[in-house]
């Protein structure tokens, strides 16, 4: 079965991903895996985190720390993948954002035929201080890259 990466953060871009993935695996009859990275700095775990789908986000207490809450990112963006019948988990990786969607991609468990990602319109300023993730993504990925930049 083909698989779509979805990358997503605690940002209000990620809601626009999220549809847009889900309208991308009905279409095709993928499987979604929906990936969020956490910076190792604040990982207390070296090896990827698995999440399934089934649970619903509103069922968890608050994130106190930032592992957490992008657990809670990652159930948040599962629970409307569920409600529409996609067959989707989640997986939370430490490591800087760009290298890891890029490694993830084309790992042996994942090889994504498609990566969703969007994009937060970055300053002229913030993206030289900063870079911008999908724009490295694009520049390394091994598959289509489709970056959701949809405005409300």
């Amino acid at each position: 079965m083909k698989t779509l990466l979805i990358a997503v953060d605690n940002s209000p871009v990620a809601d626009k991903v999220i549809a847009t993935a889900i309208e991308e695996a009905q279409a095709h009859r993928v499987q979604v895996v929906v990936l969020c990275c956490v910076d190792p700095a604040y990982s207390s775990c070296n090896q990827p985190i698995d999440i399934t789908v089934g649970e619903d986000p509103a069922d968890f207490a608050v994130a106190q720390d930032e592992q957490n809450s992008t657990e809670l990112v990652v159930r948040h963006a599962l629970a409307p993948l569920l409600r529409t019948g996609v067959d989707a988990r989640g997986l939370i990786v430490a490591g800087e954002a760009a290298d890891t969607i890029v490694a993830q991609s084309q790992s042996q468990q994942l090889n994504a035929h498609m990566i969703i990602m969007g994009r937060r319109h970055l300053s002229s300023f913030n993206c030289l201080l900063k870079g911008s993730v999908s724009g490295a993504v694009i520049e390394r990925a091994h598959c289509p890259v489709l970056i959701d930049v949809r405005k409300d």
